[in-house]
């Protein structure tokens, strides 16, 4: 009998230090998220409780456009794209979001239908609070609510930038400041420099241009020597050089 008391002993106390642990990983993701910014240790706990665990698949639709929204999520690996379909059914790429990052908007209405939908570009795994709790968590700590609206404003920010430049930039700038920005936001560490794994047709939806005129200017600076062109991805080895190229005629 005492072997199974202490046996029972042993699997409880590495029950908590499992989630010991767990909570510690959730809270490290959390503070160096700018959505948790200026929070404490012990309210991320709080908050992180309430989150749960969830991995998505690559190219599994984590919300869509049209349907409403009741969750936001907060990526732990890999990185999401969000689209939004036009009525004649052509797909635009609005942002590309990695590691730290929010999914989802923070909407006073858990039924709010959403503007877009939300793919993973990759296996990726996030954390998942649903709306109501996010929101009650919000009376108590209203530095979150704020970070949330500095957030918002800041992608509000880029996309009016991101539009000008459509509007009055040429077609190389455009599509180095697209390659700078995703370096921020989805760039991955490689033997070759940064790789940002998205396609040409997609590089092409992002900057308002054509497939032809994107494989034209990556290989003229996979020839220079600056980025990398593969099939699926770009990988630049040299930023500095890519954003003066950016200045040259396209």
């Amino acid at each position: 009998m005492p072997e199974v008391s202490s046996s029972v002993a042993r699997l409880e106390q590495n029950k908590t230090l499992s989630a010991a642990s767990r909570i510690a990983g959730r809270v490290a993701l959390m503070r160096d998220a700018p959505l948790f910014e200026g929070l404490s240790e012990k309210e991320c706990e709080k908050i992180a409780s309430y989150a749960r665990a969830r991995t998505f698949a690559r190219d599994e639709m984590i919300f869509m456009q049209g349907q409403p929204l009741r969750n936001l999520a907060l990526i732990r690996t890999g990185s999401v794209k969000i689209t939004q379909l036009s009525s004649k059914g052509s797909e635009v790429i609005l942002w590309m979001h990695g590691c730290g990052s929010v999914v989802g908007m923070l909407s006073e209405s858990s039924a709010r239908h959403s503007p877009c939908s939300a793919c993973a570009m990759e296996h990726c795994t996030a954390l998942v609070w649903e709306f109501a709790s996010l929101q009650n968590l919000m009376v108590d700590h209203p530095k979150v609510r704020k970070n949330a609206a500095h957030i918002l404003a800041s992608r509000l920010g880029e996309l009016e930038e991101r539009f000008r430049e459509v509007a009055t930039e040429k077609v190389s700038r455009r599509l180095a400041y697209a390659l700078l920005r995703l370096l921020k936001h989805i760039g991955k560490a490689v033997d070759e420099g940064i790789e940002v794994s998205l396609s040409r047709d997609e590089l092409a939806q992002m900057t308002g241009t054509t497939l032809f005129t994107i494989s034209r200017i990556l290989s003229k600076w996979g020839e220079m020597g600056f980025i990398l062109p593969r099939r699926e991805a770009v990988v630049v080895r040299d930023a500095r050089q890519l954003e003066m190229a950016g200045n040259e005629d396209s």
